[in-house]
């Protein structure tokens, strides 16, 4: 994984927030798969991923998001992703329709408050 696309994580009360920067493609998917799904807590509502600083993403990435809401879903939890906008990855993500799946809002605060209502 490029130190670009290493993964950080903050919680915020009972909610994760992930931010990604960088690439997110099969070469990032395995390692970044495995920090996604640790840095969810048991007594979390859900995992906010912060994509703003993403510049690509391909349809690894993308499997790898779905996968992780499946995931969350499954033990009740809300996936929100914060999107950066008119860029790659949110014209990829919207093309899939990751709305389908996750709350998909502009900024952190945003996303923070989809998962806590």
């Amino acid at each position: 994984m490029t130190e670009a696309a290493s993964p950080r994580v903050e919680y915020h009360d009972s909610v994760g927030v992930v931010t990604i920067g960088g690439e997110v493609d099969i070469i990032q998917a395995h390692a970044l798969r495995d920090r996604l799904l640790g840095a969810v807590r048991n007594e979390d509502l859900g995992l906010v991923i912060d994509l703003s600083g993403t510049t690509y993403i391909d349809s690894v990435g993308v499997s790898l998001l779905f996968e992780l809401a499946e995931r969350l879903a499954e033990r009740q939890l809300k996936l929100a992703v914060v999107m950066p906008e008119d860029g790659l990855v949110e014209r990829v993500l919207k093309m899939v329709d990751l709305r389908s799946v996750a709350e998909v809002r502009p900024t952190v605060d945003a996303a923070l408050s989809a998962i806590s209502v």
